[in-house]
C-alpha cells in the first residue's frame, strides 16, 4: 500500500517497489493511515507529558519514552490499516512528520533507526523491556546477527523470563560482539529457527563463560578483535551446534577454555 512520506512542498506517496500511478483509492487509504497514526501519536505526546517522561533534549530519553513511542507505533502497524509489515521504512517517514523532534535521534543510518529499535522494543512486555538500559537494547539491536532479524527477538524474550534480576549490562556487551563473529557471514534468512536460535544460546553461553572468566580475575572485558579472533578459530563447530550435535554450553567451552 502507499505511506505517505512528504507533505511540503505537496503530498507525495511512496510504495516499496510500487510502480505506476495511484489511484484514487490508493491515496484515500493512505490518508487514512496518516490521520490514525496522527491521533495515536497525539495521544502518546499527551501521555508522555503526563507522566514526565517526556524527554527534554532530542537523544536523552528514557527507556519508558522509547518503549511507549514504540508501543504507539505498533498500535498502528499491527491494524488492517497498515496490511504489510515490509513497508515499515515508509512508515518510519510518515511518523516522523507528526513525532516531537525530541523523541527522535540523530540519523545513524536505514540499518540503525531509532523508530526500527523503539517497534521492537515494544515488542517485548514492559517489564522485561526495563531488565535492561535503553543503550543496551541499543548495543544489541546495533549487532549484524540481531539487527534486521526479527526472530531474535522470540528468542530473546524468552531468555529474559528465564533469568533471575536485572540483565548484567558487562554480559551484553560480551554478547553482542559474540554474536556479530559468530553469524556475521551466515546468510540468517536461510536457517531454520531451531537452528538460529541454538547460535543465540551459544552465543550466550559464550559470553556467560567470559563474563564468569572476567568476574575471576581476568584483565578486564575482552576486546571486540579478541572475541572475534577466539571465534573465528573454532567457528567450524558451530555447523555442530546448528545441527544440534553440539550443545550451546560445549560450544563456550571450545572456544574460551575453562
Amino acid at each position: 500500500m502507499p505511506i505517505l512520506v512528504a507533505k511540503l512542498p505537496h503530498r507525495r506517496y511512496q510504495t516499496i517497489g510500487g510502480l505506476g500511478l495511484l489511484s484514487q483509492a490508493d491515496i484515500a487509504q493512505a490518508d487514512r493511515l496518516d490521520e490514525f497514526l496522527a491521533q495515536r501519536l497525539d495521544e502518546l505526546r499527551k501521555t508522555l507529558m503526563a507522566s514526565g517522561h517526556m524527554p527534554k533534549q532530542k537523544g536523552k530519553g528514557s527507556l519508558t519514552a522509547y518503549w511507549e513511542l514504540g508501543r504507539a507505533i505498533r498500535d498502528v502497524a499491527e491494524t488492517e490499516a497498515f496490511p504489510n509489515m515490509a513497508e515499515l521504512p515508509l512508515l518510519w517517514q510518515n511518523v516522523k512528520m507528526h513525532l516531537d523532534d525530541v523523541l527522535l535521534y540523530k540519523d545513524r543510518g536505514p540499518r540503525r533507526e531509532h523508530l526500527w529499535y523503539c517497534f521492537r522494543l515494544a515488542g517485548y512486555p514492559q517489564e522485561l523491556a526495563r531488565r535492561m538500559k535503553w543503550g543496551e537494547w541499543v548495543t544489541m539491536f546495533d549487532s549484524p546477527g540481531i539487527n534486521q532479524e526479527a526472530r531474535f527477538d522470540d528468542w530473546f524474550q524468552r531468555r529474559l523470563q528465564s533469568l533471575i534480576g536485572d540483565c548484567d549490562r558487562a554480559h551484553i556487551r560480551l554478547f553482542a560482539p559474540c554474536i556479530n563473529a559468530m553469524l556475521g557471514n551466515i546468510d540468517l534468512p536461510a536457517l531454520s529457527d531451531a537452528e538460529l536460535h541454538r547460535c543465540y544460546s551459544a552465543g550466550w553461553e559464550l559470553a556467560n563463560r567470559w563474563r564468569s572468566q572476567i568476574g575471576q580475575g581476568a584483565p578486564g572485558a575482552l576486546p571486540a578483535k579478541e572475541i572475534r579472533t577466539a571465534v573465528e578459530a573454532k567457528i567450524a563447530r558451530l555447523d555442530d551446534v546448528m545441527g544440534g550435535e553440539l550443545t550451546p554450553q560445549e560450544f563456550a567451552q571450545i572456544v574460551a577454555g575453562d
